[in-house]
């Protein structure tokens, strides 16, 4: 077996803590409240979908938030008239405009939706907001709930603005992991007695902090004393 990342040993057990570097589920197999839509030229990332590209999508998102497919294509018409194009072309932003247009009129019909920016160096990360280095990091998307979702995962007839604040908890907890999983920022851990024998094991705890992630729980409370 591989070498493990940390060791500890208690009344004659040995608890040792490994990556998991092949039994880790994808957190987006779980039941998420969020939907989670990125588009990448080399990665398959998030939620799998049809879209052929981000503006098929977000016009999906649109129909999808109005309830009608002659209105959605009516919206979208008055946005393309509406910004100028020429303006927009020159500074490069006319795409951007259109998206974040489209991506209002959702958020008025009771979406909230957060973008999705990924870092690509060695490695990658992804967040709800820009990294620093533009050269190897970008937007890949969007995670987002619709309003009918949200009143029913939390039992609500309106969206007030704590709820609001929970259901962007909610998704950026979503990223987070996520984010851990395409890091291998996950772990295992098997419990042995002092002759090396096996007494337990589990795997796919995200995170390194053993005490919140499971590990101490699932090892047993005598080692909350003992891990770092």
């Amino acid at each position: 077996m591989f070498e493990p990342v940390e060791v500890y040993q208690k009344d004659g057990k040995v608890l040792k803590i490994f990556h998991d570097d092949c039994n880790a589920e994808s957190p987006r197999d779980w039941d998420n409240l969020g939907t989670m839509i990125c588009f990448h030229r080399r990665y398959n990332l998030g939620d799998p979908h049809d879209h052929g590209d981000k503006d098929e999508f977000l016009f999906a998102l649109l129909e999808e938030a109005i309830g009608d497919t002659t209105e959605a294509k009516r919206k979208l018409d008055n946005i393309r008239a509406k910004i100028d194009r020429k303006e927009f072309r020159k500074y490069g932003q006319y795409d951007k405009a259109v998206d974040d247009a489209i991506l209002e009129i959702a958020e008025k019909c009771g979406y909230i939706i957060l973008p999705l920016y990924l870092y690509d160096h060695g490695g990658l990360t992804m967040r709800t907001y820009p990294f620093s280095c533009p050269w190897d990091s970008g937007q890949v998307g969007w995670i987002y709930v619709g309003r009918e979702k949200i009143r029913k995962e939390y039992g609500v007839k309106h969206v007030t603005k704590k709820v609001r604040d929970r259901v962007v908890a909610a998704l950026e907890s979503e990223v987070k992991t996520y984010s851990q999983w395409i890091e291998g920022d996950v772990y295992g851990f098997v419990l042995e007695d002092d002759k090396g024998n096996k007494i337990n094991s589990c795997w796919g705890f995200f995170g390194t902090d053993w005490k919140k992630n499971g590990i101490v729980e699932c090892a047993g409370e005598e080692w909350r004393a003992v891990v770092n």
